[in-house]
């Protein structure tokens, strides 16, 4: 993948920082409250790429589809 956009690249870059914390987080069974911080940040950055994504929709489906919190 070529990213020629510097502004691209960098909200790439901090989306994928926050996806790991959230990896990490799920690995170490922490708290579904600092998970979902993560989450937020994540969908933050990419917003600025893509628009708007709704926090709701994607909480929803891992909370759904994982056990986070349990």
């Amino acid at each position: 993948v070529v990213v020629s956009n510097v502004r691209h690249y960098e909200a790439l870059r901090n989306a994928h920082k926050a996806i790991l914390r959230v990896q990490s987080g799920l690995i170490t069974q922490i708290s579904g409250d600092f998970l979902s911080q993560d989450i937020r940040e994540c969908l933050h950055y990419l917003s600025d790429i893509i628009g708007e994504v709704t926090n709701y929709e994607v909480l929803g489906y891992i909370f759904k589809n994982f056990c986070i919190g349990k």
